[in-house]
């Protein structure tokens, strides 16, 4: 069993990462709309964009990472400034790390992440199969179908961890 530092912590993690990728996201819709964007039908220039914005977005989620972790690892450490290096570095790591909980979350929203972007994917189908659009709005359109996903995984991820894995409360362990 695990404590409730590390369920929020994660949930924590979890939020933060989901508002770097949506103001990743707005800045992308912003730049789009802008004059700055790639003409219309230019297909390469736009997949030339969108591959730049995955970039900045794995780079952005690392940073992220990294500074949750040094943080958590400050508070931490000045919480429990009572113990030596060693008893700190331990207990850091047992906060720090997955149990089958964990996993067992990471499975389910995973799936309800995955159930979006075929929904997604099979309407975009729809779209491309019964009505006139560009490429370039299809490409678009994919790449909002995993901005939503990942949305999705996270909240599901959040909820799962703050309610506890079968919905009964954090304090509510078997």
């Amino acid at each position: 069993m695990k404590g409730d530092i590390e369920m929020l912590l994660k949930s924590k993690k979890t939020i933060i990462s989901l508002a770097v990728a949506l103001i990743l996201f707005i800045g992308y819709i912003i730049y789009a709309f802008s004059g700055s964007a790639p003409a219309g039908d230019d297909l390469s220039g736009w997949a030339l964009l969108i591959l730049i914005f995955i970039a900045i977005c794995v780079v952005a989620e690392i940073i992220v990472h990294i500074a949750a972790g040094a943080v958590f690892s400050a508070s931490f450490t000045s919480k429990e400034g009572n113990f030596d290096r060693k008893t700190i570095k331990r207990m850091i790591l047992s906060e720090m790390s997955e149990d089958e909980m964990d996993e067992r979350i990471t499975l389910r929203s995973s799936h309800v992440g995955y159930g979006v972007v075929g929904v997604f994917f099979v309407l975009i189908l729809v779209a491309i199969a019964f009505f006139d659009i560009s490429a370039v709005l299809v490409l678009n359109l994919f790449l909002g179908a995993f901005f939503v996903s990942q949305i999705a995984n996270s909240c599901l991820s959040v909820c799962l961890y703050e309610m506890g894995e079968n919905g009964f409360g954090r304090d509510c362990d078997e």
